[in-house]
């Protein structure tokens, strides 16, 4: 709930702040350094039954944005932002990495063709078993059968917490259910999907009917390399790797690396560990990402960088609205 309400909040701060101008004042004199901007799906959300709160933006606030990042920024890709790093050069310039996690679909069908129109490359973080086949992500499922089922009540197990599952409120709902799944110390998200299975009998089976292709395949990703974008890891099934054992996390960093290598034919130069959250990994995936040969990995953590202590712990911010001056307010004072 601190969360949603601290967006929220400054969501209102952004819009004051463009009313006076103030916003645009402090967007011309950004520091020089390096911003990440992460996307994840690209669309109209009230469309989907799965889960609204993994959508960025839609595709015109996409193409806004897209617009705008490339004329205030120098955008690279993760080859060129190691070669900075390792150079001392990041306070050379007003550097921009474009990023996006999952693999959806819509990040083909809606987000590519924007930035070819606009010459912008961007950085693809794929989930191999996504690729794989038409896959139904653990946050996708819970988002469904959550929706699927209002009017009803949830208790997460070893949670003091009871939700009612409102039609009106239903997003929140969700966002505040997933955010303590993700948070959990005791729960895996695997274990709180069956548990939601297991109470939602009726939303599941309604589920199992839904056809629809939510994820690129590896064509998908093939014709992204040839068209000049760059491929990143996102793992293998998108865990919370805090969560992990040693080599479940390990086998999860290590492998993901080499399949899409010798799927891919090409070089993985970078990670973005799944959810990003500074609870959601820890120092086992850096030790683990450094010794697959990763040159960058992403959180999901808001800032920038002016310099560069471990180019194996970057943040970026997280796009979450269609608004232009929340993302520079973002940018501004995060």
């Amino acid at each position: 709930m601190i969360n949603i309400m601290s967006f929220q909040l400054r969501k209102v701060f952004s819009r004051l702040l463009a009313v006076t101008g103030t916003i645009n004042y402090f967007w011309n004199k950004l520091p020089n350094g390096v911003y990440a901007f992460n996307y994840h799906r690209i669309g109209d959300k009230n469309k989907t039954p799965y889960d609204r709160a993994i959508f960025s933006c839609t595709k015109h606030a996409f193409e806004q944005q897209i617009t705008l990042i490339k004329q205030h920024f120098t955008i690279i890709n993760t080859i060129e932002l190691a070669e900075l790093i390792e150079q001392n050069k990041v306070q050379d310039g007003r550097f921009a990495v474009i990023t996006f996690d999952d693999g959806y679909l819509d990040n083909y069908t809606e987000a590519l063709p924007i930035l070819n129109k606009h010459q912008v490359k961007a950085v693809f973080y794929l989930t191999t078993s996504f690729l794989n086949a038409d896959q139904l992500t653990w946050w996708d499922e819970i988002a469904y059968l959550l929706r699927k089922s209002h009017g009803k009540e949830y208790q997460l197990p070893n949670s003091t917490l009871k939700h009612t599952l409102e039609k009106e409120n239903i997003d929140q709902t969700i966002r505040i259910i997933m955010t303590e799944i993700k948070q959990s110390k005791t729960l895996s998200v695997l274990a709180a999907l069956e548990d939601i299975r297991k109470v939602f009998p009726l939303a599941k089976n309604e589920l199992l009917a839904e056809n629809s292709q939510l994820f690129m395949d590896w064509e998908h990703a093939k014709k992204l390399l040839r068209q000049g974008m760059e491929i990143g890891s996102h793992t293998l099934t998108h865990p919370i790797l805090s969560q992990l054992d040693n080599e479940q996390h390990r086998t999860e960093i290590v492998d993901s690396k080499d399949i899409l290598e010798e799927r891919l034919k090409c070089t993985i130069n970078s990670i973005a560990y799944p959810v990003g959250r500074y609870y959601c990994y820890n120092e086992n995936s850096i030790e683990y990402t450094a010794s697959a040969g990763y040159k960058i990995g992403f959180n999901n953590e808001p800032g920038f960088h002016r310099s560069v202590s471990n180019s194996l712990d970057l943040n970026r911010f997280c796009v979450a609205s269609d608004d232009i001056n929340y993302l520079k307010y973002e940018c501004c004072f995060t």
